[in-house]
């Protein structure tokens, strides 16, 4: 009786959200891992958790919470595996970071504990309204991170861009926000590494054919690199040529090869070498990140 009268109180929504996706956009590069992914497109780290009704829970109140604490406790479970698995470069990914380093692993499992539920209805919170009731009576909760926060714990400490000098006291401060780009200007740059089977990564790099670097560390901060991400990816030219990291006058250039034991770097032909570097000369879009790869 008791399981018919906890089972009277659990609002039935439907199938679990492995019959639903992820709600992420068609183009969106999209790395599946066992109730999670990773999105390279937007930067999240998704997983989900599952929690059952216990028959020992003394009323539907008790039943609900502690059903709602092991599904979050399974989430954050699963979201650890689908951010150690998170590409980094093509020499590593994030458990290879945190088996390498104690306190990268520390540091990432602190971070996933921090994670937030996922705002699934669209009202800009994470609540009880983002929390799914299966037709078993059991609960499903979706628990997420960013890859900024997997950014700052992973990527090395040195080997970036120098960071602009601090004005000295008194000094002129430079101006808020830069100048408008002249007509013509490159804004970004975009590669098409379609057929070349590459893998997204938070920390590809673009090289030529004798492997020298024409898009990496060097170019940009290691703050930046952080707070925006290295590059974004899309599936889509058009999608890609309207986004804002690239938005404008964009360069598009085709990959001829990808490098690295993770498939994650983009190799350029000669012409196209030249042709980003005298872009970027004038339109300075690489120390800024202004950078999508198109994949499959």
């Amino acid at each position: 009786m008791k399981k018919y009268i906890l089972g009277s109180f659990i609002l039935i929504l439907g199938s679990s959200l492995a019959g639903q996706g992820w709600g992420w956009g068609s183009n969106d590069a999209v790395q599946q891992v066992d109730n999670g992914a990773m999105n390279y497109s937007n930067g999240f780290v998704v997983a989900t958790g599952i929690g059952a009704i216990s028959p020992l829970a003394q009323n539907p109140g008790m039943a609900r919470a502690t059903a709602v604490r092991a599904a979050k406790v399974d989430a954050m479970r699963n979201l650890l595996e689908a951010v150690m698995a998170v590409t980094v470069s093509s020499e590593t990914t994030v458990r290879g970071a945190a088996i390498e380093n104690d306190v990268v692993k520390t540091s990432v499992e602190g971070m996933v504990k921090g994670a937030r539920i996922r705002d699934i209805d669209g009202d800009g919170r994470g609540a009880s309204s983002d929390i799914r009731y299966l037709s078993d009576t059991s609960i499903e909760i979706e628990m997420e991170v960013h890859m900024s926060g997997i950014s700052a714990i992973v990527l090395p400490p040195a080997g970036y861009a120098p960071a602009p000098a601090t004005p000295a006291p008194g000094a002129p401060s430079p101006a808020a926000a830069p100048a408008a780009p002249l007509p013509g200007t490159v804004t970004g740059l975009i590669v098409d590494a379609r057929g070349l089977g590459l893998r997204p990564a938070m920390s590809p790099k673009i090289v030529d054919q004798n492997g020298g670097i024409v898009y990496g560390p060097g170019n940009f901060t290691r703050e930046y690199a952080v707070k925006m991400g290295v590059a974004g990816y899309s599936k889509n030219l058009e999608q890609a040529q309207q986004n804002p990291r690239v938005t404008g006058n964009p360069l598009v250039v085709k990959g001829i090869g990808v490098q690295g034991g993770n498939s994650a770097d983009l190799v350029l032909a000669a012409g196209d070498v030249a042709r980003v570097k005298n872009a970027d000369s004038s339109g300075n879009f690489l120390g800024n990140c202004k950078v999508m790869i198109l994949i499959d």
